[in-house]
């Protein structure tokens, strides 16, 4: 949940100055000296009225707000009912009360609390809840279920549980589930699991798999065995590997052999190498290969491209170039290029063709140029071929004359409309 705080340029309509009824202040006279520092509320309070600028005005409401002592806090609030423009008695409002929940945050939820319900008292609860919530996490539980219904309350519950669950996450979690009904429960819950899960996967594991099914539940899950494994990847692999649903199984494994590979890639590949059923042996291989890509991207295509299985060598080649082409293409050309000729060599052509079109095109469509089947050949230099004339026609259009397709073919892909998808 964002904390948001409302500033002058912020609020929009709400923000302009006015000044204030003479009954209330006494005017200031021209040509009197502004600098002077004011020595009292209603004088200091003027002189944020008498700047001429609308910005200036507002952004002195502002300051003048924030400097308020504990004392004089009622009397600015009451001075702010008395503005006439609603912009100004935001600000002021707004300022004041910031101050106030900074000073005596248990004093100021009480008073924002009863305020009418719109943008000011929520904008404000956002403020006041994480200082009241940071001295007396307990009072301020209290204080919020006491509220009246209305975004509000419902806002100051969320807030104070998901503070709450950084440093008990469990107490948290029991408050929350004993509010009555009509309270925002399921939300609260749903930060409460997931600051949990970061900061204790192993001990929230068996409440996520306890949970109903549904997006946040598989979540949660990924969550879990994701940062379980980066610290006890055995652990996680064990909870997984005894998750009761076989769907929530396939997630958690493929998951942790993901994290893993941050930690060691070699052992997390060749774990996800002996997972079953294939399709889950298929993600995790790809994931951790991935992962292991944004590391050392050259290990990791050398060990894809020896995968025995035709998928899972297609599948890891493509993962790596998915990293590695946008930010080395050049080198990569040159890693296919060392492959012996056959059906690797092809795979890896296609996977190269793929990831580099976008980023350099003219690059893909040379090497795509030395693809063996010719359905093939020509459908992946007209992909990067399109792409390429749209950026440099003058040297696509050079290289083209090279090349040994057919005219009917060259014709076709100059008459076409290049290609800018990105």
């Amino acid at each position: 949940m964002r904390h948001f705080i409302i500033a002058p340029r912020r609020i929009g309509v709400f923000i302009c100055l006015t000044l204030l009824p003479a009954v209330f202040l006494p005017a200031v006279a021209v040509g009197a000296d502004t600098n002077t520092p004011p020595q009292n509320l209603a004088a200091r309070l003027n002189k944020a009225c008498a700047e001429k600028k609308i910005d200036a005005r507002l952004n002195a409401l502002a300051g003048f707000g924030r400097s308020l002592s504990l004392s004089e806090i009622p009397e600015a609030l009451q001075a702010a009912d008395g503005l006439k423009q609603m912009r100004e008695r935001v600000v002021l409002t707004v300022s004041a009360l910031e101050r106030w929940s900074e000073l005596a945050p248990g004093e100021a939820f009480a008073r924002i609390a009863e305020l009418p319900e719109g943008t000011t008292k929520v904008e404000i609860i956002r403020t006041v809840v994480p200082l009241y919530a940071g001295k007396d996490i307990r009072a301020a539980a209290a204080a919020a279920a006491k509220m009246k219904p209305g975004r509000a309350r419902n806002e100051s519950v969320q807030m104070t549980a998901e503070i709450w669950a950084r440093n008990d996450p469990k107490a948290a979690m029991k408050w929350v589930k004993d509010l009555p009904d009509e309270f925002p429960k399921e939300a609260a819950l749903h930060d409460i699991y997931f600051i949990w899960v970061h900061l204790d996967p192993a001990g929230i594991s068996s409440t996520v798999q306890n949970l109903p099914p549904g997006n946040s539940r598989n979540a949660l899950i990924i969550n879990v065995a994701g940062d379980w494994a980066e610290e006890d990847p055995a652990g996680a692999i064990r909870w997984a590997g005894a998750l009761p649903q076989e769907q929530d199984k396939e997630l958690a494994l493929a998951t942790a052999a993901e994290s893993w590979a941050d930690v060691d890639p070699v052992a997390a590949a060749e774990f996800a190498l002996k997972l079953a059923p294939p399709e889950l042996k298929e993600q995790a291989v790809q994931r951790a290969v991935e992962r292991w890509a944004t590391q050392d991207p050259r290990q990791a295509f050398a060990w894809a491209v020896k995968l025995p299985n035709e998928t899972l060598q297609e599948g890891g080649i493509a993962r790596v170039f998915k990293v590695y082409v946008p930010v080395s293409p050049e080198a990569a050309a040159r890693w296919v290029d060392e492959l012996p000729a056959g059906q690797v060599l092809e795979n890896a052509i296609g996977s190269y063709v793929e990831a580099v079109r976008m980023w350099d095109p003219g690059a893909g469509a040379r090497l795509a140029l030395k693809t063996v089947d010719p359905v093939a050949r020509e459908h992946r230099v007209e992909q990067c071929f399109s792409q390429w004339l749209a950026w440099d026609p003058k040297t696509a259009k050079e290289w083209l004359k090279g090349t040994d397709f057919s005219d009917a073919v060259k014709s076709r892909w100059l008459s076409e409309k290049p290609s800018l998808g990105y």
